[in-house]
């Protein structure tokens, strides 16, 4: 049985009410009860700058990397902007890969979809961003690939409702779930 869980998420986009995050909201809705949710503000954090990282961290950034340091598990849900990663996301990973080889997004077990208005859902951001984590040396748990092709035909009033879509995203979630929860003394360690 899979435990409860301490999540962060991160949009990969800015707006408010982005699909992004209304997809996050939909993969937190399958996670365990009990589990705990938070997400990282990625507007908040300045352009990354190895001069200000070691001059004076940023509050918004020592706040993220102490609330990735604290879970369980990052999931990411993120648009493609032309055939990649938006900066924004990228900037926000940048920041969270630091200090190299120390970082707290070492290990951990990352959770990704990407997500596109087109017919392709987001396949090279998705691409772009395996690369990233992997350099980041996460924990990237082998699954199926979530890219939600014409997502905005999915979304009515502000929520996920596509029945295929979100049937696709609980198998994953909890086989995603399943892993970590196995892995706790490991992520712990």
């Amino acid at each position: 049985m899979t435990s409860p869980l301490k999540i962060v998420g991160i949009a990969g986009s800015l707006r408010t009410a982005s699909y992004s995050r209304i997809v996050l909201d939909a993969l937190y809705a399958e996670l365990p009860t009990g589990s705990e949710f938070a997400t990282v503000d990625i507007g908040s954090l300045p352009h990354y700058n190895e001069d200000v990282e070691h001059q004076a961290l940023p509050e918004a950034v020592a706040q993220a990397r102490t609330e990735v340091e604290a879970s369980d598990a990052v999931v990411i849900v993120t648009p493609e902007f032309n055939h990649g990663l938006p900066g924004v996301l990228k900037n926000t990973l940048d920041w969270l890969s630091r200090p190299a080889f120390t970082s707290s997004m070492i290990g951990k077990p990352v959770f990704f979809a990407t997500i596109s208005p087109g017919a392709l859902g987001g396949v090279r951001a998705q691409y772009q961003l395996r690369e990233t984590l992997s350099s980041m040396l996460c924990q990237l748990v082998p699954m199926r690939e979530i890219a939600i092709t014409h997502v905005g035909q999915k979304i009515t009033d502000g929520k996920l409702t596509d029945t295929s879509t979100l049937d696709f995203i609980s198998v994953q979630v909890k086989q995603f779930c399943d892993v970590v929860t196995a892995m706790a003394p490991a992520v712990a360690a």
